[in-house]
């Protein structure tokens, strides 16, 4: 039996708790996919459980802004609405259901969504509204302040891995921004900044953060994005080396993307910016091009690495199959294909493009630098 009296006479200052939220579920598996589908949406902090005494031991802690996610089928001994009266949870409550679960008539919190199982991301995206936080940071004067607030802005970072003998290789920097706890659309944030001409002053803030976790990545391989808008109001180059000499990092390590059209442009700070990248021996890759499969034969000879979304590779016929990786065969341009959500995905990539790289969910999520740490450990890097 569950000792409620004792429980809650925890001497707690409830005002300095962390916005929390709770995920309790006794299927192992379920549970961690929970966590991972929240943990892309939500950048405050979880609790995650299969045991009832511990969950009942936070969550009396807890304030009405907190968030409790449930297997209902977990609660199969205990009368689920009395347990919940007997903690005195007021925060939001979401269940998970599982075929032929049924919803209590009477709850003694706020029911804000029910999710049937197996879940996944987009189940969340209405608890945890991205989009409405979103909607309300955009105007110019609200970045300004999101951008000056150290908080506002994480790094996580994506494993990439060998197709040869799937070894970790190397990650991605992903930029995420935060209001409140709720992960922000990034591509929507990003937006904004360049639409209100701020990607001076979001470069300097991402370069500041990505010196200090730089000399993690003093062994692996580490790609990272750039935006190439608004280059004549400031000296992107000059931002990027003032932090990265800093950081007393490998040349060689590192490599950046730019979009295809970039490695074509006239504007003479593009071509600037790609000279001295170049000169000082970083490496430079082609990202986010729709149909870069198609145009291989025209790329520039400046080009390192070419990213491919893996849904590319599979429009192709066997021809167009074998041409590509022919190509690939027979030049120095590394490929990394991105964005794999399937085991059929990987197979395809790892039985045609044997020295590649490969990066996507199914493989592994993006973490945050503390974790990079954690798998560097734990993991031989090829």
């Amino acid at each position: 039996m569950l000792d409620l009296k004792n429980a809650t006479k925890q001497d707690v200052k409830m005002d300095s708790r962390e916005q929390t939220v709770f995920i309790f579920d006794h299927n192992e598996e379920q549970r961690s996919t929970t966590q991972k589908c929240i943990e892309y949406l939500w950048a405050g902090r979880i609790f995650t459980t299969g045991d009832l005494v511990r969950l009942q031991g936070e969550i009396v802690q807890g304030t009405s802004d907190d968030t409790l996610v449930i297997s209902i089928n977990s609660f199969s001994d205990i009368d689920m609405p009395s347990w919940l009266l007997g903690t005195g949870f007021k925060g939001r409550l979401v269940l998970l259901l599982a075929e032929g679960d049924a919803v209590p008539i009477f709850l003694p919190c706020q029911l804000i969504a029910q999710i049937n199982k197996p879940v996944k991301l987009s189940d969340f995206n209405q608890v945890f509204s991205q989009r409405a936080v979103t909607e309300k940071i955009i105007d110019k004067e609200k970045l300004e302040t999101l951008l000056a607030r150290r908080d506002s802005i994480n790094l996580d970072f994506q494993p990439e891995f060998r197709s040869q003998n799937e070894k970790l290789s190397g990650f991605e920097c992903l930029v995420r921004f935060q209001e409140n706890g709720i992960k922000l659309s990034t591509k929507e944030v990003m937006d904004a900044i360049e639409k209100h001409q701020l990607i001076h002053l979001f470069s300097d803030v991402f370069f500041k953060r990505i010196a200090e976790v730089l000399p993690a990545f003093s062994s692996v391989r580490l790609s990272i994005n750039l935006s190439l808008i608004d280059l004549g109001q400031y000296d992107l180059y000059q931002v990027m080396s003032q932090y990265l000499n800093i950081a007393g990092i490998n040349p060689s390590k590192i490599i950046f993307e730019f979009p295809l059209d970039a490695f074509y442009s006239s504007n003479s700070k593009v071509i600037g910016l790609l000279a001295g990248l170049k000169e000082q021996g970083f490496g430079l890759a082609i990202d986010g091009d729709d149909d870069v499969l198609h145009k291989l034969e025209k790329l520039p000879l400046v080009i390192d690495e070419v990213k491919v979304p893996v849904a590319q590779l599979q429009k192709l016929d066997k021809e167009d199959t074998d041409k590509v990786a022919k190509f690939y065969h027979h030049n120095s341009v590394d490929f990394v294909f991105v964005k794999i959500e399937s085991y059929q995905q990987q197979k395809l990539v790892q039985n045609n493009f044997t020295r590649s790289f490969m990066q996507g969910y199914y493989l592994a999520p993006p973490i945050p630098v503390n974790q990079v740490f954690e798998m560097l450990k734990n993991n031989c890097v090829n």
